[in-house]
């Protein structure tokens, strides 16, 4: 099975030589870290976790769509936050997005991200048609 590079319009890409953003294998999405940063670098959201995590889940679900599945395919996603004090925020956007059941997911507290400005990041592994049915 070749890999191919997914992406998705409006979703920043990695810096071009230093990562791939999102990849799929047969029915497998892997999407690598994602924060919420325009095509230039520049965090969006302020400093309010819930924004963004949304705009990180927006892309997200854009990738997977992109991919040809849905948010829903999503099995595993791991997050890292800079402080435990934005889980409320992080879930209450994560449950805007997700219906049925949440994916696997690992919460880890760190002590920066790649800008002092981000709070979230969230890298994300989907199989494309494994969504229950609603």
């Amino acid at each position: 099975m070749l890999q191919q590079t997914i992406n998705a319009p409006g979703v920043p890409a990695g810096p071009v030589g230093s990562y791939s953003t999102c990849k799929k294998v047969g029915d497998t999405v892997f999407i690598s870290g994602t924060v919420a940063w325009d095509e230039a670098m520049k965090p969006l959201g302020g400093n309010s976790a819930y924004e963004q995590s949304r705009i990180i889940f927006g892309y997200i679900k854009a990738l997977m769509e992109a991919a040809g599945g849905q948010i829903d395919d999503l099995v595993r996603m791991t997050v890292f936050t800079t402080d435990m004090r934005h889980q409320p925020e992080f879930w209450r956007a994560r449950k805007a997005f997700f219906t049925g059941d949440f994916p696997c997911s690992t919460l880890v507290c760190v002590s920066g991200l790649f800008l002092p400005e981000l709070l979230i990041e969230v890298e994300a592994t989907g199989i494309i048609g494994s969504a229950p049915p609603r």
